[in-house]
């Protein structure tokens, strides 16, 4: 253990100082003896705790300096309680028990907004690339799986009231793996995107990562094209929260292009997802005021620059933005009839238009990432459950119902897994 000592430089000599590895260790164990052994560790910065097979991590708000090589290297084939708590130990007890039961492995990370979660799920994936073997085809699907967070993170991610980088999707990400342990595939699933964050944002909030990665990080050539202006100028982006500290959104915006490089996205289609995703700025800025008792375009000028975005007519986009058509029947037979629509309409449309272009842009750039990954037939899998945690807002919408709704559902599994389990007789 001195080797292992001297490799957790971290941590203090006077192991008592930190408290127990183990919460079931604890001489008594109740809620203040928990709390208090996390907030000893956390002090000492140990940020992982066991409780059993089940890892606590608390989020230190900062770099730690123990996910490092010297790390996996102590970590990789060692027995879980052979070094200290840390997320390298989980992994690699299901990378081994896959290999050695032939079983597929799951991790689900739960916990509130900005507990960590995604951050926790990259470390997952960095140390399974790390150990797993190499060969060109398998990197490749190695580069795919690391290039695809920042990708994701860049058009699902955004900045709240609580989490400058806060997972706005559920994601399961299914690793596949040959017989060997070689990751040679991998598949994900997204669900629950918050499509409302696209025309709507709370105070001290902001949109989705690359509307402000686009605008600060786009050259010369692409701000004409796309007819970009400074986010004050978009009213899909008026929380007046245009900066986040420690956010570099230029370098950022140069990473989710590698990413999409990296992914196999061709350079035309990638000028295509921009556009879509300036067209749906430009379109947030279209307003509509009352002629007579229906809605008419207050600025027709407006129209042109989103409707040549998104590569229809302007008129056709006026007509789409202002009526709905409505199926009528009668003496049996059907007839399609244009109704006119009010103002208040007319801006849920225009909304519905741009939340329901998005959503099919992340689905797109989804099954990109599935594409470049798929194998003809599934082995064995380690699955992360990457989910919102618990929300709670000034104003809540049919998104924190659904998103802490699954969360009491992920806890009643947390519960039959362990709490129940441990209870049942052997």
């Amino acid at each position: 253990m001195e080797g292992s000592k001297e490799r957790f430089h971290w941590q203090s000599h006077n192991v008592k100082q930190s408290g127990v590895d183990d919460m079931v260790l604890l001489p008594q164990i109740t809620e203040d003896a928990i709390v208090g052994n996390l907030r000893k560790r956390f002090m000492d910065d140990y940020i992982f705790t066991y409780i059993g097979s089940v890892l606590i991590s608390v989020n230190p708000f900062k770099q730690m300096p123990y996910f490092t090589d010297r790390e996996i290297d102590l970590y990789q084939g060692a027995a879980q309680y052979e070094n200290p708590p840390h997320i390298y130990a989980l992994t690699d007890n299901m990378y081994r028990n896959m290999l050695i039961d032939y079983e597929n492995q799951c991790v689900i990370i739960s916990g509130e907004s900005g507990a960590g979660k995604t951050v926790a799920a990259k470390y997952i994936m960095g140390y399974i690339s790390k150990v797993s073997g190499g060969g060109e085809k398998v990197q490749h699907v190695k580069d795919i799986i690391l290039q695809s967070n920042p990708l994701l993170e860049a058009f699902g991610n955004a900045k709240t009231v609580r989490n400058n980088n806060s997972s706005r999707f559920g994601k399961y990400f299914e690793i596949q793996f040959s017989r060997g342990g070689e990751p040679d595939g991998g598949k994900i699933s997204n669900f629950l995107l918050e499509k409302s964050r696209v025309v709507m944002q709370n105070e001290n909030e902001r949109n989705f990562h690359i509307y402000y990665q686009l605008l600060e990080g786009a050259s010369q050539e692409q701000r004409q094209n796309l007819g970009l202006m400074t986010p004050d100028y978009y009213y899909y982006l008026q929380s007046d929260t245009y900066k986040v500290d420690g956010t570099d959104d230029r370098s950022d915006f140069s990473e989710t292009l590698n990413a999409m490089q990296v992914i196999g996205i061709p350079p035309n289609i990638q000028q295509l997802v921009l556009q879509l995703v300036a067209g749906i700025l430009h379109l947030g800025n279209i307003s509509f005021c009352e002629d007579g008792n229906y809605a008419r375009v207050e600025s027709v000028d407006l129209l042109a620059f989103p409707a040549y975005l998104l590569g229809i007519d302007s008129r056709r986009l006026q007509e789409k933005l202002t009526s709905r058509k409505m199926d009528s029947r009668w003496g049996g037979r059907s007839e399609s009839i244009d109704v006119t629509l009010n103002v208040e309409q007319a801006a849920y449309t225009r909304d519905a238009l741009a939340k329901g272009l998005y959503a099919r842009l992340f689905d797109f750039l989804v099954e990109a990432i599935n594409q470049a990954m798929q194998k003809p037939q599934e082995e064995y899998s380690i699955g992360v459950l990457d989910i919102y945690g618990f929300e709670i807002f000034q104003k809540n919408g049919f998104e924190q119902f659904c998103i802490n709704f699954v969360n009491e559902k992920l806890q009643q599994i947390f519960i039959e897994l362990t709490l129940k389990a441990e209870q049942a007789p052997s």
